[in-house]
């Protein structure tokens, strides 16, 4: 991740939205994104990185 990336955003559930804005003007269109197997995943348009919260389950219900 670039020095000027914005800190990654923890998350509780393996599959997770971003809309690049939390819905705001200026973002981008809604994507849908799965944090397989390695507990992390970046937004294809935003560059966003969302990590798994320490304790969440990364699968399963």
């Amino acid at each position: 991740m670039p020095n000027n990336a914005p800190a990654p955003i923890a998350v509780t559930t393996p599959s997770i939205a971003c809309d690049g804005n939390n819905g705001g003007p200026g973002g981008h269109p809604r994507v849908f994104l799965a944090l397989n197997g390695t507990g992390r995943v970046d937004c294809p348009y935003c560059g966003r990185r969302f990590v798994l919260a320490t304790g969440a389950k990364a699968q399963g219900h």
